[in-house]
């Protein structure tokens, strides 16, 4: 009996511990490869990277090593940047993919400071692998306050 509750608590140990990923209209998923609020571009813009050598290009852009292997035959990747901030707090993140006739539509979710915040210049940005398409569309979700 003591065997039987130990595997069954271990079972359920080991599927809590498991992360959904999140959903691409219900027919894959994304990954964030990085996301910093300090270290992206001055301007706000978004980016589509479909091969090594640009991704190549804007990791040495923004001084970062360990640029991840990409098979840009099956995926996309995006880089979004918010721009410069006057304080802390600022965020930027892909909220979903949706992918209707070829062309991926990439949620993007920001988030703005409620209360006090620290005093320093943010450039918030992340980078994410998206699946292949033909055409890649951005979209702004409305800007969320930040934890407190």
């Amino acid at each position: 009996m003591k065997r039987f509750l130990a595997i069954g608590l271990f079972a359920i140990v080991v599927a809590a511990c498991k992360t959904a990923a999140p959903q691409i209209g219900g027919e894959g998923t994304f990954d964030v490869l990085k996301k910093e609020s300090i270290g992206g571009r001055e301007k706000q813009g978004n980016d589509v990277i479909t091969s090594q050598s640009q991704l190549n290009a804007l990791y040495s852009e923004l001084n970062l090593s360990d640029v991840p292997e990409i098979d840009f035959k099956s995926n996309n990747v995006v880089a979004l940047f918010m721009g410069q901030k006057n304080t802390g707090g600022y965020s930027i993140d892909v909220g979903a993919v949706n992918l209707t006739d070829d062309v991926a539509t990439v949620q993007i979710i920001t988030t703005a400071p409620q209360d006090m915040a620290i005093m320093v210049l943010t450039t918030p940005y992340c980078i994410a692998k998206i699946p292949k398409s033909k055409k890649v569309e951005f979209t702004k979700s409305a800007s969320t306050p930040a934890a407190e």
